[in-house]
């Protein structure tokens, strides 16, 4: 499969999704300089973690026993920036309890207290963000895309 075919399967697999908040997430080295080299496997704790608030402000502190979908679903790439930080692209909706603007607002304000830059907004176009997101798959030193572990299955 060439790279035009595998991001236009990516594009088809991820469009159906009723995405509500498209984020854009940046690693400062002053405050988490293990990122800014690049360690994935801090990153991805971090945006977890990101996920877990997520979750609490929307569901509460047992969020995974409340919830049959198990939380927010989400899609990420994994991108390095010009400077060679770490950086994440990523798609979210809750099933059952919408992602309010507020919390939107609240999330971004929370990632840059923590981790460096944000940027969190309502997808105008569904389309145009999963385009986006999926721009450099295929290249593995440019993308690496990730599921959510409840990313719901089609058979």
């Amino acid at each position: 499969m060439d790279i035009k075919s595998l991001r236009a399967a990516w594009v088809k697999f991820l469009q159906p999704h009723p995405w509500a908040v498209f984020i854009t997430l940046t690693f400062d080295q002053k405050r988490r300089p293990y990122q800014f080299t690049q360690n994935p496997e801090k990153a991805d704790k971090d945006f977890r973690r990101l996920i877990r608030f997520i979750n609490e402000e929307l569901h509460g502190k047992r969020w995974l026993r409340k919830t049959s979908h198990k939380g927010v679903i989400w899609a990420r790439v994994r991108e390095p920036h010009r400077d060679g930080a770490l950086h994440y692209h990523a798609c979210l909706y809750s099933p059952s309890e919408p992602i309010t603007p507020s919390l939107i607002r609240v999330l971004k304000d929370w990632w840059e207290s923590k981790f460096g830059m944000a940027r969190s907004e309502v997808p105008r176009s569904k389309d145009a963000v999963v385009e986006y997101l999926t721009k450099h798959v295929g290249n593995p030193k440019l993308a690496e895309i990730d599921l959510s572990y409840n990313f719901p299955r089609r058979e």
